[in-house]
């Protein structure tokens, strides 16, 4: 229960960073992913039952952020979730590296997804360097923003009581 609590705290206080965060113009004015750091944390680290849930989560709050209408979010969270999730179990999921290529990944087809369906939609227009620059800005983000992210997240859920076999702990 504390574990769920903190994983839905956690990432309330990622979309309030992300929001407040300014965007980077250098990057086609792109905000760093910190909400899809934390869908790709728990997908990397929880069952999939957690994993879900996060992903809803950080999916909704991240859809609701953005300027455009709900769905982009909805879509590729789901899809860098699952993906992560299945591979978890091959791949040493606290080196620094691979946090770094996940959190890349992870960012880049959220990115995609979030640009294909604003320009399909006709919300958005479709620039190819416009878009190249920002899907490379996100990369680079991601990959800073992911092991941030699992830093702080193992730092708290280290604070936690450890469960034991008896009584309502």
């Amino acid at each position: 229960m504390m574990i769920r609590a903190l994983m839905l705290g956690g990432i309330f206080v990622g979309a309030l960073i992300q929001l407040f965060l300014p965007p980077w113009p250098i990057f086609g004015g792109i905000k760093p992913p910190v909400l899809a750091a934390f869908a790709l944390y728990y997908a990397l680290h929880r069952t999939p039952r957690g994993m879900w849930i996060a992903v809803f989560w950080a999916a909704l709050l991240h859809d609701g952020l953005e300027l455009g209408g709900l769905g982009p979010a909805l879509i590729g969270f789901p899809v860098i979730g699952v993906l992560a999730h299945r591979v978890r179990l091959e791949i040493f999921v606290d080196g620094v590296v691979t946090q770094m290529f996940f959190g890349a990944i992870g960012a880049m087809v959220v990115t995609l997804f979030t640009l294909f369906i604003y320009s399909i939609s006709g919300q958005r227009p479709f620039y190819l360097g416009h878009t190249l620059l920002r899907v490379i800005g996100s990369g680079v983000l991601g990959m800073v923003t992911l092991p941030l992210v699992a830093l702080v997240m193992n730092k708290l859920e280290a604070t936690l009581p450890k469960r034991r076999g008896y009584g309502w702990q």
